[in-house]
């Protein structure tokens, strides 16, 4: 999975999105074999990413 920085998330947040991988059976499997809690994904191409620490918890004190 590509893994997204601040630098490259700040260019376009609206492009980026934390999804819960047990709600989406596309989401990918971690390296273990195991489903990923949450997940990120990339809206514009339809791929599943792998966020940086900043990014993600930025990410998860929005949804709260």
């Amino acid at each position: 999975m590509k893994r997204i920085d601040m630098q490259v998330f700040s260019k376009d947040p609206k492009r980026y999105e934390l999804r819960s991988g047990k709600e989406y059976e596309d989401a990918p499997s971690c390296p273990f074999g195991n489903t990923y809690q949450w997940v990120g994904y990339d809206l514009e191409n339809k791929k599943y990413v792998r966020y940086t620490k900043g990014v993600f918890k930025k990410l998860i004190n929005l949804n709260n």
